[in-house]
């Protein structure tokens, strides 16, 4: 799926990314600005954004390399417990590790208001086996299979993203056949 797809309307739970990033919000009181992942554009937006940031209120940016390595994680939770009512955490990066991000920002107490991401691809998702229970990082998407990387079984990639999970689910896929 590209940036810019529409969501069918039998998958309304699924996040649509815009094609260009949401401007700053000016209202806000503090930003926290996380760049993850080496893309090109990531540091693009994100250099976008720390400039319109510091323009209004003091601003923090935070590189990470991924999502997956637990420094970064680590990194990302120091960041988010530094932060007050008031701030808004802008996240930029691919697919998986935005969705991460949010989530855990959500996690932290982050409220809608407070969160924007841009995501620059869509080459990985978190998945949430249904089975084995996991949160996984995959080259794939809602209608696709994959052998699941914690159990192993043939999972199928559902159109329901479990915004609380971060994931998109996923459950075995030969379940109709046994």
């Amino acid at each position: 799926m590209t940036i810019t797809e529409t969501i069918p309307p039998q998958f309304p739970s699924l996040p649509q990314w815009p094609g260009e990033p949401e401007p700053v919000d000016t209202t806000a009181s503090a930003f926290l600005v996380v760049a993850i992942g080496a893309a090109p554009r990531t540091a693009d937006v994100a250099g976008e954004w720390v400039q319109a940031a510091e323009a209004v209120a003091p601003t923090r940016l935070v590189c990470l390399d991924a999502m997956t390595d637990e420094q970064d994680c680590a990194r990302m939770q120091h960041a988010l417990s530094e932060v007050r009512t008031g701030v808004r955490i802008i996240i930029v990066g691919g697919q998986f590790d935005v969705l991460t991000a949010l989530t855990m920002a959500r996690a932290a107490g982050a409220i809608p208001a407070e969160l924007t991401g841009f995501v620059v691809h869509t080459d990985d998702a978190p998945i949430f086996c249904a089975q084995c229970r996991g949160t996984f990082r995959v080259a794939a998407g809602p209608g696709d299979e994959i052998d699941c990387p914690g159990c192993a079984r043939t999972l199928e990639i559902h159109g329901h993203f479990a915004s609380a999970l971060g994931s998109y689910l996923a459950s075995d896929a030969r379940a109709r056949e046994i």
